[in-house]
This record gives structure tokens, C-alpha cells and sequence, in this order.
């Protein structure tokens, strides 16, 4: 029922997100699937903050936020909360994939200002 896609970070590293991502109450969100709360693991501040920015900026969301439940957790947890009628798995999935571009877009930039460097 949620399907996250596998995401290319590079052309030998793939990351399965569905191993990265956990539903913290699925039952809820079938209920109601304008509230969702996911677990990212093995993801921190960088990834948290930076959703957060562009979910806020999406005019479906009425809240959004993500806290570390403990530092010595490597894990975020994400919570959506979205207008009646718009489902918060997809506007989710629609910022992780903005989020994608703009992580894309900074590596090329890097990797441009570092060929400039060395030339």
C-alpha cells in the first residue's frame, strides 16, 4: 500500500528504502491517511531538517516535523499532517523525491567545483 522506490545515490551504490523506512502505526494510517508518522533509520539532522524544509513548503501540509528520539539512535522519526482528502504517504514521497533532486543537484555541483580544482 506504500510503496517506496529504491533510491540511486550513485552508479554502484543503490539503497532499498523499504529497508529504511517504517510505517510507525500502520493501522492508523489506514484509518486516517492524512496523519502518518514514519521511522527513518540510519538517517539524522541532514535528512530530517532538510524534509522538513521542503514539506512545509508544500501547500497540502497543514504539519510536519521530525525529532531523533535519542542521540545515541540512528534513526528520525517524521511526522505528516496533511489537508482532508490528500494522502500523506504521497506528499511524503513527493518530498523525498524533491529532496533527491536537490541532494543530486549539490553532488554535481561538488563534483564540477572539484574538477575546476584540480585542473
Amino acid at each position: 500500500f506504500l510503496q517506496f522506490p529504491v533510491a540511486q545515490m550513485s552508479a554502484s551504490v543503490s539503497v532499498d528504502l523499504v529497508d529504511k523506512v517504517e510505517i510507525l502505526n500502520p493501522e492508523a494510517l489506514q484509518k486516517d491517511p492524512t496523519n502518518l508518522t514514519v521511522i527513518l533509520h540510519e538517517e539524522d539532522h541532514t535528512i530530517g531538517n532538510s524534509l522538513k524544509h521542503i514539506l512545509c513548503k508544500m501547500a497540502e501540509v497543514e504539519f510536519c516535523g521530525y525529532n531523533v528520539p535519542h542521540p545515541l539512535e540512528d534513526k528520525i522519526l517524521v511526522r505528516v499532517q496533511t489537508r482532508r482528502g490528500v494522502s500523506a504517504a504521497s506528499v511524503l514521497i513527493e518530498a523525498l523525491d524533491q529532496l533527491e533532486l536537490v541532494f543530486a543537484s549539490i553532488r554535481q555541483k561538488f563534483q564540477s567545483a572539484l574538477e575546476e580544482f584540480h585542473s
